[in-house]
């Protein structure tokens, strides 16, 4: 007969050894589905280390006026961030988030940012935290920000949306990221390819990102 702390411990490991599990603080997110860096679209790009503390300031009109990438020049760069690109740089991005959520496919938080306080169906970017030991903190701040404002919702994710209104003002740096496989899916009436919600037209965004702060609570 097994003793109850030999219970829980046995459990633990054979939830750990199924579903990957992001664990940071008191916050549990289990994303049963989500595919290992090797099987992503260009994996090794996305689950970068991170780097420097800040990088070049711009907002969200600035990361539309980025230039324009064909997929294949993307799915060429597999392993390594684009030569002469965005993706050998660092931004940091002051913008307005309006929508967060954790993917299944990756377990990595999705957020949705705009240049405006107050239109939220101003164009958006993408920028997205993987759920890396790198990116612990920044991550558990996400997730501690759809706790506050949606306390009664007691799922996080994955696949649940966090529609912030009014939108939180913060700041944050990640390394710029094309991501050519939306850019495939693209059709008439369907332009952005699944890229986030309908609001976001460009493929370019902010992945991984770091150094996230809040502006306004």
């Amino acid at each position: 007969m097994y003793k109850p702390a030999m219970k829980r411990t046995l459990l633990l490991t054979l939830l750990v050894s199924v579903f990957p599990i992001v664990a940071y603080s008191q916050t549990v997110i289990a994303c049963p589905d989500a595919n290992t860096q090797s099987k992503q679209y260009r994996g090794d790009v996305k689950h970068r280390a991170e780097g420097e503390a800040t990088g070049t300031s711009i907002g969200v009109s600035d990361m539309y006026a980025l230039p324009n990438v064909s997929v294949a020049t993307a799915n060429a760069a597999k392993h390594s961030p684009m030569a002469g690109s965005a993706e050998k740089r660092t931004f940091t991005l002051t913008a307005f988030l309006w929508q967060a959520k954790v993917e299944g496919n990756d377990c990595e938080i999705h957020l949705e940012l705009n240049d405006s306080r107050t239109n939220s169906a101003a164009r958006r970017v993408i920028v997205e935290i993987p759920a890396d030991p790198d990116f612990k903190s920044d991550y558990q701040t996400i997730l501690r920000l759809m706790q506050d404002r949606f306390p009664n919702r007691h799922v996080l994710g994955p696949g649940v949306k966090f529609v912030f209104k009014p939108p939180i003002h913060m700041k944050l740096t990640g390394f710029g990221f094309f991501d050519g496989v939306h850019e495939a899916m693209a059709r008439p009436g369907h332009p952005n390819g699944g890229h986030g919600s309908v609001t976001v037209k460009t493929f370019w965004e902010l992945h991984p990102a770091w150094n996230v702060k809040v502006l306004t609570p």
